[in-house]
């Protein structure tokens, strides 16, 4: 089984339009009633990675593909995906053994990948998979959902910026990204710590995707930020995505989380009306969050399980 690495940044668009297709296949059964991305969005995504991470790609022709994200020596992620047609052909294994090899010359430790079918935890088991942690990824009809004005606490006000966050309030917006850090993660998974130069590549590589930023967020009187909520979505598609929501610790429990991504969703609803579907995943264990979603009208679609292969 030949397995050829992909520079995506040089590759042509025909060469990335193969990951997209497989990826494509394979949605269905991952996870049902999420709609496709755009082929464009496809390309974009695997062409422009943040500058400060690293996007590694491997194609066994039109079979299958293995993709990794680097964002820290500790936080190495996996996506492995194998046309229906082509399974149990040894293309899977081809791929995670071309990973593997990659990935300890580098000095890495593990990989973390996920799962949502008999098929896949069985193909994680056989290579060391070891299984953590268990998202939801959960869908929310934009277009039928209830959604009411939110009412922030008071004290605070909500801001919502596209494409960019403001100067005055980016390094706010840095710290509070940190209460991610108390986010359930699979044990010993360390992320880069958030700062201004990482929001700004992100910035970056969803500008040259073409897919706005829409960050909503709760500042109160004195501009800082209490609570926000990252939303994305790429020109003329029908799917928004919905990256990180995060609440800073002092100022939990008071409906910030609620009132910002009420906001967000009632917002991108008027701005974009071709928006049909908005995704969001958290941890199972995640009980504060999925609660709000549950409230907001996410709908759990798929489990997906984290497993991690140790190097």
């Amino acid at each position: 089984m030949r397995v050829d690495e992909l520079d995506a940044q040089e590759a042509s668009d025909e060469q990335l339009l193969a990951i997209h297709r497989i990826e494509a296949a394979c949605l269905p059964e991952l996870v049902p009633g999420e709609p496709s991305r755009p082929a464009g969005e496809a390309i974009a995504y695997y062409r422009h990675p943040p500058a400060t991470a690293a996007r590694h790609h491997w194609v066994a022709g039109d079979a299958g593909v293995a993709s990794v994200y680097i964002d820290s020596p500790s936080a190495v992620f996996l996506d492995l995906l194998v046309a229906p047609e082509h399974r149990r052909r040894g293309v899977g294994s081809a791929l995670l053994e071309t990973v593997c090899t990659f990935a300890r010359a580098r000095g890495l430790q593990t990989l973390i990948g996920q799962h949502a079918t008999p098929g896949g935890a069985a193909f994680a088991a056989r290579f060391g998979g070891v299984d953590g942690q268990r998202n939801v990824r959960g869908l929310l009809g934009l277009r039928s959902a209830e959604l009411a004005a939110p009412e922030p606490p008071a004290g605070w006000r909500l801001e919502t910026w596209l494409g960019r966050v403001p100067d005055e309030y980016v390094e706010s917006y840095a710290r509070a990204r940190e209460a991610l850090g108390d986010a359930p993660t699979e044990a010993g998974v360390r992320y880069a710590a958030p700062s201004v130069e990482r929001v700004r590549a992100m910035e970056e590589s969803l500008r040259r995707r073409d897919r706005e930023l829409r960050v909503t967020a709760a500042l109160d009187d004195r501009d800082e930020v209490g609570a926000f909520t990252d939303l994305r979505v790429s020109r003329g598609s029908t799917l928004g995505f919905t990256d990180d929501t995060g609440t800073v610790a002092a100022h939990r429990g008071i409906g910030l989380a609620t009132a910002v991504k009420l906001e967000s969703l009632r917002r991108l609803r008027a701005d974009r009306p071709e928006v049909t579907v908005v995704t969001t995943t958290n941890a199972e264990e995640n009980a504060a969050m999925r609660h709000v979603n549950a409230r907001l009208g996410f709908v759990a679609a798929a489990t997906l399980t984290s497993t991690v292969v140790s190097l």
